[in-house]
């Protein structure tokens, strides 16, 4: 349940950048910025003229048309940096070796941002030696805020770059982009033909219109067709992390919005990991409103689970009180297995206690995968009990799996004598990518 993807932490540093920006772009009292300050003392870069450094050449129009005035990021000449003036300025930020002071240098780097220096801040920080601080961080607050001055001119740059630092690249700036210019930002991502490309861009653009309208972010999602990979999920998962930013209660209120459906439940499971963490009684209450509906049952899980890894008997009670159903029954097998984790001698009693029936096979199921490495015999022995044949076979092919990869020796022993049905000794020795150690044995 707990998803570690690359993609996640990349929304915690854009939604970061979109506070640091906010905030260092708003209007300052007085027309004055006297955070940029520090930038114009920095030592000028070879070839480039004292002058140019402190007060900055005038601003330009960039790619785009826009100015530099749009980010009102200035000197206290009134000017804004030049290209060379911000290369210099970003030197200062590097070689900076107490992290609060380049905190606070970079922070004054990104109020002085324009739609002319920008590339030059970003090029010279990917260009610069690596250093031991969070250069990722770093990274992605200035490709967003170079979204938000600068849309076209952040765009292209991310198009030339290659790999993951595209992705990653082009997921900031679109965040950015679609914070300050909406309808510029949706509309190019329209117009992308390849439709794998065009997914992994609109992630950032969502992101940036939920910054800027959760409504409007969220009927944006709501308005996209459906497809097989559920896509869309992905998209409103990233909404729901940014409600969850403003509060549960504002996270459960803009669910509660959504139509009844596989987008709703998207959503709920994404509040629900977070809730259940902070208070697992009210987030329990609060999903228990929808356990008869099909939707709710990953969010069912999640508190199921995440509840279970502190208190498995009071997540098996709320369990066990719901109604039966596809939500329960999974439900009832992550408890058992989060259970299994910490006190497999428990949760085998628990489960020997339980009626015969689909409920009980399922959660045998659960705990077999589970308690395969610490007694992988005895994990097929209760794999064997599962009274559904269709289960039990799936359970038994699974768990035979994972001992091989652990033990093959051990696993190939017990499976010359245990006579399981040749379906399921055939599907166990099936050949897979990059499982050498089964091949050899089968041969």
């Amino acid at each position: 349940m707990r998803n570690a993807y690359f993609i996640h932490g990349l929304w915690v540093l854009v939604a970061a950048g979109a506070f640091v920006v906010g905030k260092l772009q708003a209007p300052a009292s007085g027309g004055n910025n006297r955070a940029a300050a520090p930038l114009s003392r920095s030592t000028p870069r070879s070839g480039a003229s004292s002058s140019e450094t402190a007060a900055g050449a005038t601003a330009r129009g960039g790619r785009s048309g826009r100015t530099g005035s749009e980010s009102g990021g200035r000197t206290p000449g009134g000017r804004a940096l030049s290209p060379s003036a911000m290369e210099d300025a970003m030197a200062v930020v590097l070689a900076e070796t107490d992290p609060i002071k380049r905190q606070r240098r970079f922070a004054e780097l990104l109020e002085s941002l324009t739609a002319e220096n920008a590339e030059a801040a970003v090029r010279a920080l990917r260009e610069a030696p690596r250093s031991r601080w969070n250069r990722g961080q770093e990274y992605s607050l200035l490709t967003y805020a170079w979204g938000r001055v600068d849309g076209p001119a952040a765009v292209a740059f991310a198009k030339e770059q290659e790999g993951r630092s595209r992705e990653w690249t082009m997921s900031s700036v679109l965040a950015g982009w679609a914070s300050s210019h909406p309808e510029e930002a949706k509309n190019w991502v329209a117009r992308i033909e390849d439709k794998d490309e065009q997914h992994s861009f609109t992630r950032g653009l969502v992101h940036g219109l939920a910054q800027r309208n959760v409504k409007a972010a969220t009927g944006y999602v709501l308005s996209l067709p459906q497809t097989d990979d559920n896509r869309p999920a992905g998209y409103i998962r990233s909404i729901a992390r940014q409600q969850l930013s403003q509060g549960i209660d504002s996270a459960t209120e803009w669910s509660s919005s959504l139509p009844d459906g596989k987008l709703k439940g998207s959503a709920m499971e994404t509040i629900a990991g977070e809730y259940v963490r902070r208070n697992p009684e009210e987030a329990a209450r609060w999903v228990s409103q929808f356990a008869e509906n099909e939707f709710a049952t990953g969010a069912i899980a999640e508190i199921s689970e995440e509840w279970a890894e502190d208190d498995p008997r009071s997540a098996l009670q709320w369990v066990t009180s719901l109604p039966e159903g596809d939500g329960r029954m999974r439900a009832l097998g992550e408890t058992i297995s989060e259970w299994a984790r910490e006190n497999p001698g428990e949760a085998g009693t628990y489960l020997s206690d339980l009626p015969s029936g689909a409920e009980r096979d399922t959660a045998i199921s659960y705990y077999s995968r589970r308690v395969v490495s610490q007694d992988p015999a005895a994990a097929m022995d209760w794999a064997h009990s599962i009274g559904s044949d269709e289960l039990r076979n799936q359970t038994l092919t699974r768990t035979a799996r994972e001992w091989m990869q652990r033990d093959v020796t051990a696993a190939s022993t017990w499976l010359e004598s245990s006579n399981l049905p040749a379906p399921v000794m055939e599907e166990i020795l099936k050949p897979r990518e990059g499982d050498e150690r089964r091949d050899r044995w089968r041969r």
